[in-house]
Protein backbone atom coordinates (compact mmCIF):
# COMPACT_ATOMS: atom_id res chain seq x y z
CA UNK A 1 0.00 0.00 0.00
CA UNK A 2 1.33 3.16 -1.04
CA UNK A 3 2.17 5.96 2.21
CA UNK A 4 -0.51 8.56 2.95
CA UNK A 5 2.33 11.04 1.66
CA UNK A 6 1.25 9.66 -2.02
CA UNK A 7 -2.35 10.89 -1.17
CA UNK A 8 -1.29 13.99 -0.11
CA UNK A 9 1.01 15.05 -3.08
CA UNK A 10 -1.89 13.97 -5.29
CA UNK A 11 -4.78 15.48 -3.71
CA UNK A 12 -2.70 18.98 -3.41
CA UNK A 13 -1.42 18.79 -7.20
CA UNK A 14 -5.37 17.72 -8.35
CA UNK A 15 -6.55 20.91 -6.44
CA UNK A 16 -3.49 23.10 -8.45
CA UNK A 17 -4.87 21.97 -12.00
CA UNK A 18 -8.80 21.71 -10.89
CA UNK A 19 -8.06 18.41 -12.73
CA UNK A 20 -7.80 14.37 -12.03
CA UNK A 21 -4.89 12.88 -11.35
CA UNK A 22 -3.69 8.95 -10.40
CA UNK A 23 -0.70 7.63 -9.81
CA UNK A 24 -0.34 4.23 -11.09
CA UNK A 25 2.46 1.68 -10.25
CA UNK A 26 4.35 0.45 -13.27
CA UNK A 27 2.18 -2.16 -14.32
CA UNK A 28 -0.91 0.15 -14.27
CA UNK A 29 -2.42 -0.96 -10.72
CA UNK A 30 -4.12 2.00 -9.27
CA UNK A 31 -1.69 3.19 -6.23
CA UNK A 32 -3.70 6.73 -5.76
CA UNK A 33 -6.29 9.04 -6.96
CA UNK A 34 -8.05 12.38 -6.41
CA UNK A 35 -11.20 13.33 -6.52
CA UNK A 36 -12.60 14.06 -9.64
CA UNK A 37 -13.20 17.68 -11.06
CA UNK A 38 -15.74 16.80 -13.83
CA UNK A 39 -13.36 15.47 -16.33
CA UNK A 40 -13.74 11.92 -15.34
CA UNK A 41 -13.73 9.18 -18.54
CA UNK A 42 -15.27 6.17 -18.29
CA UNK A 43 -11.65 4.21 -17.55
CA UNK A 44 -11.15 6.48 -14.91
CA UNK A 45 -14.75 5.94 -13.07
CA UNK A 46 -14.08 1.72 -13.43
CA UNK A 47 -10.66 2.43 -11.60
CA UNK A 48 -12.15 4.65 -8.73
CA UNK A 49 -14.61 1.83 -7.94
CA UNK A 50 -12.97 -1.48 -8.63
CA UNK A 51 -9.38 -0.27 -8.16
CA UNK A 52 -8.60 -1.17 -11.45
CA UNK A 53 -8.80 0.01 -14.89
CA UNK A 54 -9.38 -3.10 -17.19
CA UNK A 55 -6.90 -5.18 -19.13
CA UNK A 56 -7.69 -2.95 -22.11
CA UNK A 57 -6.88 0.35 -20.56
CA UNK A 58 -3.77 -1.32 -19.24
CA UNK A 59 -2.94 -2.33 -22.96
CA UNK A 60 -3.05 0.91 -24.03
CA UNK A 61 -1.44 2.87 -21.72
CA UNK A 62 1.81 0.03 -21.84
CA UNK A 63 1.21 -0.43 -25.32
CA UNK A 64 2.18 3.56 -25.52
CA UNK A 65 5.73 2.91 -24.05
CA UNK A 66 5.28 4.55 -21.19
CA UNK A 67 7.75 2.04 -19.51
CA UNK A 68 10.51 3.41 -21.80
CA UNK A 69 10.13 7.13 -21.37
CA UNK A 70 12.80 9.20 -20.04
CA UNK A 71 10.16 12.57 -19.72
CA UNK A 72 6.65 13.19 -19.97
CA UNK A 73 4.39 12.96 -22.86
CA UNK A 74 0.82 12.23 -24.07
CA UNK A 75 -1.36 8.75 -24.08
CA UNK A 76 -3.93 9.29 -26.85
CA UNK A 77 -7.16 9.16 -26.50
CA UNK A 78 -8.84 5.93 -26.84
CA UNK A 79 -12.72 6.10 -27.54
CA UNK A 80 -13.18 2.55 -27.86
CA UNK A 81 -12.84 1.80 -24.30
CA UNK A 82 -13.67 5.92 -23.34
CA UNK A 83 -10.64 6.87 -22.17
CA UNK A 84 -9.44 10.69 -23.00
CA UNK A 85 -6.09 11.54 -23.34
CA UNK A 86 -3.58 11.89 -20.06
CA UNK A 87 -0.35 13.60 -19.58
CA UNK A 88 2.20 10.93 -18.17
CA UNK A 89 5.14 11.13 -16.38
CA UNK A 90 7.10 8.83 -15.76
CA UNK A 91 8.38 8.63 -11.63
CA UNK A 92 11.73 7.67 -11.72
CA UNK A 93 14.67 7.31 -9.25
CA UNK A 94 18.45 6.72 -10.02
CA UNK A 95 16.74 5.22 -13.75
CA UNK A 96 13.98 2.60 -12.28
CA UNK A 97 10.63 3.29 -13.22
CA UNK A 98 8.55 3.63 -9.73
CA UNK A 99 5.21 4.78 -11.21
CA UNK A 100 3.61 6.39 -14.08
CA UNK A 101 1.75 9.98 -12.50
CA UNK A 102 -1.46 10.16 -14.89
CA UNK A 103 -3.31 13.90 -15.61
CA UNK A 104 -6.42 13.91 -17.23
CA UNK A 105 -7.52 16.51 -19.83
CA UNK A 106 -9.45 16.02 -22.47
CA UNK A 107 -8.40 18.33 -24.91
CA UNK A 108 -4.49 18.09 -24.54
CA UNK A 109 -4.26 21.43 -23.73
CA UNK A 110 -2.03 22.03 -20.54
CA UNK A 111 -0.27 24.81 -19.97
CA UNK A 112 3.65 25.05 -19.41
CA UNK A 113 2.89 26.34 -16.03
CA UNK A 114 1.14 23.41 -15.23
CA UNK A 115 3.14 20.55 -16.68
CA UNK A 116 5.66 22.35 -14.71
CA UNK A 117 4.25 21.66 -11.60
CA UNK A 118 3.24 18.09 -12.87
CA UNK A 119 7.41 17.48 -13.43
CA UNK A 120 7.51 19.38 -9.28
CA UNK A 121 4.96 17.01 -8.44
CA UNK A 122 6.95 14.09 -9.61
CA UNK A 123 10.25 14.63 -8.24
CA UNK A 124 8.65 15.06 -4.87
CA UNK A 125 6.41 11.55 -5.19
CA UNK A 126 9.84 9.69 -6.46
CA UNK A 127 11.29 10.30 -3.47
CA UNK A 128 8.27 8.87 -1.40
CA UNK A 129 7.66 6.15 -4.06
CA UNK A 130 11.32 4.94 -3.52
CA UNK A 131 10.49 3.64 -0.18
CA UNK A 132 7.39 2.35 -0.60
CA UNK A 133 8.49 0.60 -3.94
CA UNK A 134 11.17 -1.33 -2.65
CA UNK A 135 9.41 -2.29 0.69
CA UNK A 136 6.53 -3.52 -1.50
CA UNK A 137 9.15 -5.33 -4.39
CA UNK A 138 10.52 -7.27 -0.99
CA UNK A 139 7.38 -8.41 0.30
CA UNK A 140 6.12 -9.62 -3.39
CA UNK A 141 9.15 -11.37 -3.86
CA UNK A 142 9.25 -12.54 -1.20
CA UNK A 143 5.94 -14.27 -1.16
CA UNK A 144 6.83 -15.31 -4.74
CA UNK A 145 9.66 -17.45 -3.30
CA UNK A 146 8.30 -19.09 -0.49
CA UNK A 147 5.27 -20.02 -3.23
CA UNK A 148 8.01 -21.20 -5.65
CA UNK A 149 9.66 -23.26 -2.96
CA UNK A 150 6.59 -25.11 -2.65
CA UNK A 151 6.69 -25.88 -5.79
CA UNK A 152 9.95 -27.22 -6.11
CA UNK A 153 10.65 -31.10 -6.28
CA UNK A 154 13.12 -31.15 -3.33
CA UNK A 155 10.97 -31.78 -0.03
CA UNK A 156 12.87 -29.58 2.30
CA UNK A 157 12.19 -26.46 0.33
CA UNK A 158 8.46 -27.96 0.59
CA UNK A 159 8.34 -27.98 4.42
CA UNK A 160 9.96 -24.88 5.42
CA UNK A 161 7.43 -23.26 2.45
CA UNK A 162 4.15 -24.76 3.93
CA UNK A 163 5.55 -23.81 7.85
CA UNK A 164 6.29 -20.24 6.05
CA UNK A 165 2.84 -20.01 4.72
CA UNK A 166 1.05 -21.30 8.12
CA UNK A 167 -2.01 -19.03 8.89
CA UNK A 168 -2.49 -17.73 5.44
CA UNK A 169 -3.14 -20.44 3.35
CA UNK A 170 -6.54 -21.16 1.65
CA UNK A 171 -8.96 -23.25 2.70
CA UNK A 172 -9.66 -26.61 1.30
CA UNK A 173 -7.09 -29.46 0.32
CA UNK A 174 -7.95 -30.39 -3.15
CA UNK A 175 -5.19 -28.63 -5.58
CA UNK A 176 -5.10 -28.21 -9.40
CA UNK A 177 -2.18 -26.29 -10.97
CA UNK A 178 -2.80 -23.75 -14.45
CA UNK A 179 0.78 -22.76 -15.67
CA UNK A 180 0.33 -19.50 -17.96
CA UNK A 181 3.74 -18.80 -20.23
CA UNK A 182 4.20 -15.71 -22.42
CA UNK A 183 5.19 -16.56 -26.18
CA UNK A 184 7.19 -14.05 -28.22
CA UNK A 185 8.02 -11.41 -25.69
CA UNK A 186 10.27 -8.80 -26.99
CA UNK A 187 12.63 -6.86 -24.75
CA UNK A 188 11.01 -3.72 -24.89
CA UNK A 189 7.89 -5.21 -24.25
CA UNK A 190 9.03 -6.72 -20.31
CA UNK A 191 7.02 -4.09 -18.30
CA UNK A 192 4.21 -4.79 -20.05
CA UNK A 193 4.48 -9.07 -19.98
CA UNK A 194 5.06 -8.73 -16.14
CA UNK A 195 1.60 -6.87 -16.32
CA UNK A 196 -0.06 -9.40 -17.95
CA UNK A 197 1.03 -12.17 -16.07
CA UNK A 198 0.02 -10.24 -12.65
CA UNK A 199 -3.46 -9.61 -14.30
CA UNK A 200 -3.48 -12.89 -15.05
CA UNK A 201 -2.97 -14.65 -12.16
CA UNK A 202 -4.99 -12.37 -10.54
CA UNK A 203 -7.89 -13.56 -12.51
CA UNK A 204 -8.94 -16.08 -9.64
CA UNK A 205 -8.79 -14.20 -6.52
CA UNK A 206 -7.56 -16.27 -3.56
CA UNK A 207 -5.45 -18.72 -4.95
CA UNK A 208 -1.58 -19.20 -3.99
CA UNK A 209 0.52 -17.97 -7.13
CA UNK A 210 4.32 -17.03 -8.29
CA UNK A 211 5.29 -14.95 -10.95
CA UNK A 212 8.13 -14.57 -12.96
CA UNK A 213 8.99 -12.09 -15.77
CA UNK A 214 6.76 -13.93 -18.44
CA UNK A 215 5.42 -17.25 -16.50
CA UNK A 216 3.14 -17.67 -13.96
CA UNK A 217 1.81 -20.36 -11.72
CA UNK A 218 -1.95 -20.45 -9.86
CA UNK A 219 -2.75 -23.39 -7.65
CA UNK A 220 -6.35 -23.60 -7.08
CA UNK A 221 -7.10 -24.81 -4.20
CA UNK A 222 -10.69 -25.52 -3.29
CA UNK A 223 -13.07 -27.56 -0.56
CA UNK A 224 -13.41 -30.32 -3.42
CA UNK A 225 -12.01 -32.12 -6.29
CA UNK A 226 -11.54 -29.47 -9.04
CA UNK A 227 -13.16 -30.84 -12.17
CA UNK A 228 -11.99 -30.52 -15.68
CA UNK A 229 -14.41 -27.70 -17.10
CA UNK A 230 -13.62 -25.59 -13.97
CA UNK A 231 -9.97 -25.61 -14.11
CA UNK A 232 -10.09 -25.30 -18.29
CA UNK A 233 -12.43 -22.30 -17.57
CA UNK A 234 -9.74 -20.81 -14.85
CA UNK A 235 -6.99 -20.94 -17.69
CA UNK A 236 -8.82 -19.72 -20.03
CA UNK A 237 -9.69 -16.59 -18.12
CA UNK A 238 -5.68 -16.17 -17.61
CA UNK A 239 -4.81 -16.53 -20.97
CA UNK A 240 -7.51 -13.91 -21.89
CA UNK A 241 -6.42 -11.58 -19.74
CA UNK A 242 -2.63 -11.81 -20.10
CA UNK A 243 -3.79 -11.17 -24.13
CA UNK A 244 -5.84 -8.18 -23.20
CA UNK A 245 -2.80 -6.48 -21.90
CA UNK A 246 -0.47 -7.75 -24.52
CA UNK A 247 -2.83 -5.95 -27.05
CA UNK A 248 -1.21 -8.45 -29.93
CA UNK A 249 2.53 -7.81 -28.77
CA UNK A 250 3.15 -11.17 -27.44
CA UNK A 251 1.07 -14.19 -27.35
CA UNK A 252 -0.12 -16.32 -24.16
CA UNK A 253 -0.48 -20.28 -23.32
CA UNK A 254 -1.95 -22.21 -20.64
CA UNK A 255 -1.53 -25.65 -19.41
CA UNK A 256 -3.16 -27.92 -16.90
CA UNK A 257 -2.47 -30.07 -14.03
CA UNK A 258 -4.33 -32.72 -12.50
CA UNK A 259 -6.00 -32.51 -9.23
CA UNK A 260 -3.77 -33.42 -6.09
CA UNK A 261 -4.69 -33.64 -2.40
CA UNK A 262 -2.54 -31.15 -0.37
CA UNK A 263 -0.37 -28.51 -0.88
CA UNK A 264 2.61 -30.77 -0.32
CA UNK A 265 1.94 -32.71 -3.50
CA UNK A 266 0.79 -29.40 -5.23
CA UNK A 267 4.09 -29.33 -7.14
CA UNK A 268 3.69 -32.14 -9.11
CA UNK A 269 0.62 -30.98 -10.54
CA UNK A 270 2.56 -27.55 -11.71
CA UNK A 271 5.34 -29.70 -13.08
CA UNK A 272 2.70 -31.25 -14.97
CA UNK A 273 0.98 -27.80 -15.99
CA UNK A 274 4.01 -26.18 -17.32
CA UNK A 275 4.96 -29.03 -19.36
CA UNK A 276 0.96 -28.69 -21.10
CA UNK A 277 2.72 -24.90 -21.98
CA UNK A 278 5.45 -26.35 -23.97
CA UNK A 279 3.20 -28.59 -25.98
CA UNK A 280 1.77 -25.08 -27.92
CA UNK A 281 2.35 -25.32 -31.23
CA UNK A 282 4.45 -28.00 -32.16
CA UNK A 283 1.89 -30.73 -30.26
CA UNK A 284 -1.11 -28.86 -29.80
CA UNK A 285 -3.12 -25.75 -30.65
CA UNK A 286 -3.49 -24.27 -27.31
CA UNK A 287 -4.13 -21.56 -25.84
CA UNK A 288 -5.32 -24.21 -23.35
CA UNK A 289 -3.72 -27.47 -22.86
CA UNK A 290 -4.96 -29.82 -20.79
CA UNK A 291 -1.53 -32.04 -19.52
CA UNK A 292 -3.15 -35.11 -18.12
CA UNK A 293 -3.61 -35.92 -21.45
CA UNK A 294 -0.12 -35.78 -23.23
CA UNK A 295 0.24 -39.18 -22.68
CA UNK A 296 4.56 -39.66 -23.70
CA UNK A 297 4.88 -36.10 -24.67
CA UNK A 298 4.47 -35.97 -20.92
CA UNK A 299 7.85 -37.67 -20.82
CA UNK A 300 9.30 -36.36 -24.43
CA UNK A 301 8.57 -32.53 -23.51
CA UNK A 302 11.21 -32.90 -20.86
CA UNK A 303 13.55 -32.91 -23.55
CA UNK A 304 15.29 -29.76 -24.32
CA UNK A 305 13.85 -28.70 -27.52
CA UNK A 306 17.37 -27.65 -29.41
CA UNK A 307 17.84 -31.43 -28.80
CA UNK A 308 15.41 -32.68 -31.05
CA UNK A 309 16.71 -33.40 -34.76
CA UNK A 310 16.55 -35.96 -37.04
CA UNK A 311 18.61 -38.53 -35.61
CA UNK A 312 15.92 -39.16 -32.84
CA UNK A 313 13.98 -40.91 -35.27
CA UNK A 314 15.07 -44.77 -35.78
CA UNK A 315 16.31 -45.81 -38.92
CA UNK A 316 12.96 -47.70 -40.29
CA UNK A 317 11.10 -44.27 -39.69
CA UNK A 318 13.53 -42.68 -41.86
CA UNK A 319 13.24 -44.91 -44.86
CA UNK A 320 9.17 -44.94 -44.61
CA UNK A 321 9.03 -41.19 -44.71
CA UNK A 322 11.52 -41.40 -48.08
CA UNK A 323 9.00 -43.76 -49.83
CA UNK A 324 6.14 -42.64 -48.28
CA UNK A 325 5.86 -38.38 -49.41
CA UNK A 326 2.20 -38.27 -49.20
CA UNK A 327 2.36 -39.69 -45.58
CA UNK A 328 -0.45 -42.58 -46.16
CA UNK A 329 1.54 -45.44 -44.87
CA UNK A 330 2.82 -43.37 -42.04
CA UNK A 331 -0.30 -42.79 -40.91
CA UNK A 332 -1.36 -45.85 -41.35
CA UNK A 333 1.55 -47.37 -39.07
CA UNK A 334 0.41 -44.87 -36.42
CA UNK A 335 -3.19 -45.64 -36.46
CA UNK A 336 -2.40 -49.36 -36.23
CA UNK A 337 0.05 -48.70 -33.26
CA UNK A 338 -2.48 -46.36 -31.61
CA UNK A 339 -4.43 -49.49 -31.55
CA UNK A 340 -2.81 -51.75 -30.44
CA UNK A 341 -1.90 -53.45 -33.10
CA UNK A 342 -5.85 -54.39 -33.44
CA UNK A 343 -6.51 -54.15 -36.94
CA UNK A 344 -10.15 -53.46 -36.95
CA UNK A 345 -9.97 -50.86 -34.48
CA UNK A 346 -7.27 -49.20 -36.58
CA UNK A 347 -9.25 -49.63 -40.04
CA UNK A 348 -12.08 -48.24 -38.30
CA UNK A 349 -10.37 -45.04 -37.64
CA UNK A 350 -8.62 -45.15 -40.53
CA UNK A 351 -12.14 -45.53 -42.37
CA UNK A 352 -10.40 -48.21 -45.08
CA UNK A 353 -11.59 -51.70 -45.06
CA UNK A 354 -9.29 -54.39 -43.53
CA UNK A 355 -7.88 -55.56 -46.52
CA UNK A 356 -6.32 -51.95 -47.50
CA UNK A 357 -5.09 -51.99 -43.74
CA UNK A 358 -3.04 -55.33 -44.30
CA UNK A 359 -2.03 -54.58 -47.38
CA UNK A 360 -0.39 -51.05 -46.32
CA UNK A 361 1.17 -52.55 -43.56
CA UNK A 362 3.09 -55.52 -45.60
CA UNK A 363 4.47 -52.20 -47.73
CA UNK A 364 5.45 -50.78 -44.59
CA UNK A 365 7.18 -53.78 -44.05
CA UNK A 366 8.28 -54.20 -47.64
CA UNK A 367 10.03 -50.56 -47.41
CA UNK A 368 11.57 -50.63 -43.54
CA UNK A 369 12.46 -54.24 -43.19
CA UNK A 370 10.60 -53.86 -39.75
CA UNK A 371 9.28 -57.19 -38.37
CA UNK A 372 6.26 -55.87 -37.01
CA UNK A 373 5.35 -58.53 -34.81
CA UNK A 374 8.45 -58.18 -32.75
CA UNK A 375 7.29 -55.82 -29.54
CA UNK A 376 10.74 -54.07 -29.31
CA UNK A 377 10.28 -52.82 -32.93
CA UNK A 378 6.78 -52.15 -32.34
CA UNK A 379 7.88 -49.71 -29.23
CA UNK A 380 10.80 -48.07 -31.39
CA UNK A 381 8.39 -47.09 -34.38
CA UNK A 382 5.48 -46.06 -31.96
CA UNK A 383 7.86 -43.98 -29.89
CA UNK A 384 9.59 -42.70 -33.11
CA UNK A 385 6.05 -41.14 -34.54
CA UNK A 386 5.55 -39.38 -31.17
CA UNK A 387 9.27 -38.04 -31.48
CA UNK A 388 8.26 -37.07 -35.30
CA UNK A 389 5.38 -34.53 -33.99
CA UNK A 390 8.47 -32.62 -32.08
CA UNK A 391 10.57 -31.91 -35.39
CA UNK A 392 7.75 -30.57 -36.82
Amino acid sequence: MPSDRVQQLVDSLAEQLQRSVVVDDPQVRLLATSRHFGDEDDVRVRAVLQRDAGSAAVAHVLGAGVAGWQRAGWIPAEPGIGMHPRWCLPVRWQGELLGLLMVIDAHAGLSAAETGLIAAAGEQLAAVLVADRHAADAATAERDATVAALLSPLAADRERALAELAGTLPAGRHVRAVALRLTDVAPEDAEQARAAVRRALAARPGTLATAGPDTGTALLVTAGPLDDAATAEAARRMVEEARAVAAGRFGSVAGTGPGVEGLDRAWTSARTADLATRAVPRLQPGPVVDGTALGVHQVLLRVPADAWDETALPAELHALRAADPQGRLTATLAAWLDAGGNAPAAADALHVHRTTLHYRLDRVRELTGADLDDGATRLRLHLGLAVARHLR
